[in-house]
């Protein structure tokens, strides 16, 4: 049965308790009334509302995610939502918990939003077996369904850049409580939809800033994994140890755990990502074919990481002078190409170690937020598309750059659905050349900043 947020017309007017059913309550059933739910009513007052206190995307992650206000409904109360309410699709035959209004919602945003179903995309990664295998098994389990739940509501939330709603929140205690319950039971402990129920729960308090709750979730799936005997034994057709290892590579880019820290920038810098995007194929000529530009761009990066392998960027930055060579000009005024341009930017100054006179960090923040902004103002089906490396290479660039952990989560956020999409489950290199990528230009990074310390003394 569908329930409406206010009474029906006929109800309000006469003053009469409401139960609310859609598409007619049981008075107006009863009395042969005809029902009708006003859509103005109910979402007049709450857009007004909204709009006073409309927050920006950039402070999802500043606010606790536990500090819940009533005023969290507004994650799900704009007029298209409650319009959606009113004409939801026919509930399903079955799902294995008590049906509410918004689940085919949230299911659809699960399975078009970290699904990326809008891409064709092949059926061995993680995308596809989202859109598959993991929502076919939800469909079958309280617990992963509730899982699912929570990591469709919470992905909307963060697209709206909203902190948690109440929707959100009523999941994710009801996925604790079930999490809880099979690990206390020896039969269902180690089960590999208990496993994959917790991904979700590691992978948003990651995004959300959480340090401590993605700690205890990383370290209970860490145990998990051992008691099964290593990642290979996983179940879920792959897609459990593809998840588990994204959110090892989320952590450390968020919360910048320092995984490449001592001399590990000395080592040769990782080539895959630009072998990748040089490797891709040209589309036919036309006006609005500039991957030859792009790859031009990344033709310049690669011959700057050879160069790098032979002559060390610390010896350049102890004289003042730059250790890569002049980037050639912008192309083109395309905006996809000019946020790889930008990015392309953001690797030089990097390598070249703060050796343009000004302040290392400060320049780094400013030419982020400014890929950051580019980046925005781009449509991302595009990237998905035709520009799926090119996309990620710029995102964990500019992640590597920033000093602010909640732009990095943005950019890691940006790119997200690239990863799904490249990923094979149970091969994890293009997992590996992203995070090698992020390694390697975050500890150039902070050798950088150490010799700007020593000079300082």
């Amino acid at each position: 049965m569908k329930v409406m947020l206010v009474a029906c017309e006929s109800c309000r007017q006469r003053k009469r308790k409401c139960d609310r059913a859609y598409p007619s309550c049981a008075l107006c059933h009863k009395t042969g009334r005809k029902c009708f739910y006003a859509i103005y009513r109910v979402t007049d007052p709450i857009h007004e509302k909204q709009k006073l206190n409309a927050p920006v995307a950039v402070e999802y992650c500043k606010e606790n995610p536990r500090d819940i206000s009533p005023d969290s409904w507004e994650a799900v109360s704009d007029q298209l939502s409650l319009s959606w309410a009113i004409q939801s699709p026919t509930v399903p035959e079955s799902y294995p918990i008590a049906y509410r209004w918004y689940m085919p919602k949230l299911i659809k945003h699960f399975h078009n939003g970290l699904g990326v179903a809008q891409i064709p995309v092949t059926a061995k990664c993680s995308a596809y077996k989202l859109q598959t295998v993991w929502l076919r098994s939800a469909m079958e389990d309280p617990c992963l369904f509730h899982a699912t739940l929570f990591a469709g509501s919470s992905h909307f939330d963060i697209c709206r850049g909203q902190k948690q709603s109440m929707i959100t929140l009523y999941h994710y205690n009801e996925l604790i409580k079930l999490v809880k319950k099979r690990l206390a039971d020896p039969a269902t402990a180690l089960d590999d939809r208990t496993i994959a129920s917790i991904t979700p729960l590691a992978l948003f308090a990651n995004l959300g800033g959480d340090r401590a709750s993605a700690e205890v979730h990383r370290a209970g799936l860490e145990n998990m994994v051992l008691l099964r005997g290593g990642m290979h034994n996983l179940g879920l057709d792959g897609l459990i140890s593809s998840l588990i290892h994204m959110n090892r590579i989320v952590s450390n880019i968020v919360f910048d755990l320092g995984l490449s820290t001592g001399p590990q920038f000395q080592l040769m810098p990782p080539l895959s990502l630009e072998e990748r995007i040089l490797n891709m194929p040209t589309r036919p000529p036309g006006p609005d074919n500039f991957t030859c530009s792009i790859k031009a761009l990344f033709q310049h990066v690669h011959q700057t990481k050879l160069h790098l392998m032979t002559s060390h960027p610390t010896d350049h930055w102890r004289q003042d002078t730059p250790a890569t060579r002049t980037m050639p000009p912008p192309t083109t005024e395309d905006p996809i190409y000019q946020c790889c341009y930008l990015a392309c930017k953001i690797f030089q100054t990097i390598a070249d170690g703060g050796a343009n006179g000004c302040s290392f960090v400060e320049y780094l923040d400013a030419l982020a937020r400014n890929l950051r902004d580019a980046l925005a103002l781009t449509d991302e089906e595009v990237w998905l598309r035709h520009f799926p490396v090119p996309h990620t290479w710029a995102c964990i660039t500019g992640a590597a750059a920033s000093s602010d952990s909640q732009i990095r989560t943005w950019f890691y956020f940006r790119q997200a659905s690239t990863a799904r999409i490249l990923n094979i489950d149970g091969d994890y290199t293009f997992l590996d050349d992203l995070s090698s990528h992020f390694d390697w230009l975050r500890s150039l990074r902070r050798a950088a900043l150490q010799l700007d310390d020593e000079k300082a003394v």
